[in-house]
């Protein structure tokens, strides 16, 4: 390209990221579960409506349904252990053999966790209900009926841990929990014959009901900040509303640049050809400013663009056009138009009336398009602030598409506008 090259920084060197152009869904997690795992149906079945529950009560579900699990095996193994060790001898085999279900029983579940469909499955209610009733009932064989024995402290922390391990089936959890408790009363009373536990009983019904009211609370707080959280992406997505109706704004004023008052003022200052070519300019005219800002969402061939863009009635173009791939409507019309008004600019600086336009993709695979005449040409440094076409409708408009322009020029030595998209930066 001869003479000197200037690039243009786009919108987003000059002024910085735009907070409000992202989207609020790139703020959350890949899923529902913010861990790669689908919503169960029973997420489904409690809150049964479109909004559900929120990200931070989804976390802190999941977080419940895991740790709830481990923290449940951490002290009912150490408990099973110094059970058989505090047993008497004639009892410390089915002691044994009740610690050896129990600790299964919590390797089974932890192993359990890594599948969230089957650690919230009907085989997974089952097992916990086979050893809680298990474990209650043979304290007949196993002595441990007292109310400082190692089953109470099992039965005590299955009622803490349930409600945080079934947290949208607060039913199944706590049934679970009252299970496991009537199963130690029952197992209690056959090996003691007398009802000195159910103080002991209506502890571990209380430290039951606690413990969901404490998920209760917590969960109330984990709502609160959904809430808020749902606030400020309405507040975010308003503000993107508004950006892009700006944008459209912007777009529309820049078309209206490149047709109806690009067109008035060649009719003004008159045109080498005469008038014959207003009409059908005029129709264009009025074609490109009856399109709605906005409405060009999906993905167009940039290739018929160009051959329309270069139909100029005072400027005959050498065109010649690779295979494009298709492109979003944004950039495609951003260059359809800096060239339209790049061939006008050609028409009424350059004093030339020939132009060549090449397009096709580079070794990168960006899409380039430059227009070049070989007219009087300027320096790009010296051009008027008031002096809009170039900056504004071309440069800016590419811009803001996600690409660039490079201007090349120098007095006596032509003009070579080159078109880049995307812009990444190189070359």
């Amino acid at each position: 390209m001869r003479g000197r090259e200037q690039e243009h920084p786009s919108a987003g060197d000059r002024l910085g990221p735009d907070p409000a152009a992202r989207s609020p869904d790139e703020a959350e997690p890949e899923n529902a579960t913010g861990g790669g795992e689908p919503a169960g149906p029973e997420e489904q079945a409690e809150y049964n409506g479109e909004a559900g529950p929120g990200v931070a009560e989804r976390e802190l579900n999941r977080a419940g349904e895991r740790y709830a699990v481990w923290f449940r095996s951490a002290v009912i193994v150490p408990c099973a252990a110094f059970g058989i060790l505090a047993t008497p001898d004639e009892l410390r085999t089915a002691t044994m053999s009740m610690a050896a279900l129990v600790i299964g029983w919590c390797a089974l579940r932890l192993a359990w966790t890594r599948n969230r469909t089957l650690s919230r499955s009907w085989p997974a209610v089952a097992v916990d209900a086979t050893v809680l009733v298990a474990v209650g009932l043979g304290q007949a064989a196993t002595g441990t009926g007292d109310p400082g024995g190692w089953v109470v402290a099992l039965v005590s922390i299955t009622a803490v841990t349930y409600p945080y391990e079934w947290p949208t089936r607060p039913l199944l959890g706590c049934g679970l929990g009252v299970l496991g408790l009537g199963a130690f009363v029952a197992g209690s009373f056959i090996h003691l014959g007398e009802w000195s536990i159910a103080l002991a009983g209506a502890r571990v019904l209380l430290e039951l009901a606690l413990s969901r009211l404490s998920y209760v609370l917590v969960r109330a707080q984990a709502r609160s900040a959904d809430r808020l959280t749902a606030r400020v992406a309405a507040r975010r997505r308003h503000a993107a509303v508004a950006a892009a109706r700006r944008s459209g704004e912007r777009e529309y004023l820049a078309t209206l640049h490149d047709t109806a008052s690009t067109t008035l003022l060649m009719v003004a200052v008159g045109a080498r050809d005469g008038t014959r070519w207003v009409p059908e300019r005029a129709r264009q005219d009025l074609e490109q400013l009856a399109k709605v800002p906005g409405s060009d969402d999906g993905r167009v061939d940039l290739g018929p663009l160009l051959g329309t863009a270069t139909r100029h009635p005072a400027v005959r173009v050498e065109v010649e056009i690779d295979a494009l791939p298709p492109l979003p409507a944004t950039p495609a019309l951003a260059i359809f138009h800096g060239v339209r008004e790049a061939l006008t600019n050609v028409e009424r600086h350059a004093g030339v009336p020939e132009a060549s336009l090449r397009a096709g993709l580079d070794e990168s695979g960006r899409i380039v398009v430059e227009l070049r005449d070989r007219g009087r040409g300027f320096d790009p440094e010296q051009v008027a602030a008031h002096r809009r076409g170039l900056s504004g409708s071309i440069v800016e408009r590419m811009t803001g598409a996600g690409g660039r322009v490079l201007v090349g020029s120098r007095p006596g030595g032509g003009t070579t506008l080159r078109w880049t998209w995307p812009d990444d930066g190189d070359g």
